[in-house]
């Protein structure tokens, strides 16, 4: 059976270069992509990429609050990926975050959207790469606003693995984080 392992450094919450300067893209870039995503089947590894999985994006109204926007970050425990989901404005073939937490505590549901009261919807936590349209290239930095990023080559070698394990769009495949 697949699974997913990602094993977050504590480093990765240090992602300010200099944290007497406020949040933004000229700050917030230290320790960026130091995790790993892991993927099984079974006990064997099949392929480990370096990721971003603490948000470290501070801007527009899907990112955390501009002083702490690290609260949309995925918490550690149990999660859920449903693969090859719908791209929409993001860059190649992506999967959804689902059935977890955030360490704000707010769940994440089985579309990898956080509902508040009114039914108001905010966000997908995603996999996806790093890849800029308006630069036609991946970013210097993974900026993440609660996803698990990656460079655009692995995103590709991760999707042929998955491919190659007959995984179709839809399929779920379980995951853990941990802290290390």
């Amino acid at each position: 059976m697949l699974s997913f392992r990602v094993e977050r450094k504590r480093e990765s919450y240090n992602y300010c270069a200099n944290p007497n300067r406020p949040h933004g893209f000229e700050n917030n870039w230290k320790n960026n992509s130091i995790d790993s995503l892991i993927l099984f089947d079974d006990l064997e590894m099949v392929i480990a990429l370096n990721c971003q999985t603490v948000a470290n994006y501070c801007f527009g109204p899907n990112a955390g609050p501009k002083d702490n926007p690290h609260i949309s970050t995925i918490a550690p425990g149990d999660f859920t990926i449903t693969a090859f989901v719908e791209p929409r404005s993001f860059h190649g073939e992506i999967h959804a975050i689902t059935r977890t937490k955030d360490i704000g505590g707010m769940w994440i549901d089985h579309n990898a959207m956080q509902i508040y009261a009114g039914s108001y919807q905010l966000g997908r936590w995603l996999i996806h790469d790093k890849y800029s349209y308006e630069l036609k290239r991946d970013t210097n930095y993974a900026w993440s606003a609660g996803c698990f990023i990656l460079s655009s080559a692995d995103l590709r070698n991760l999707n042929a693995c998955l491919k190659s394990k007959g995984v179709k769009s839809g399929d779920l495949i379980p995951g853990t984080l941990i802290e290390r």
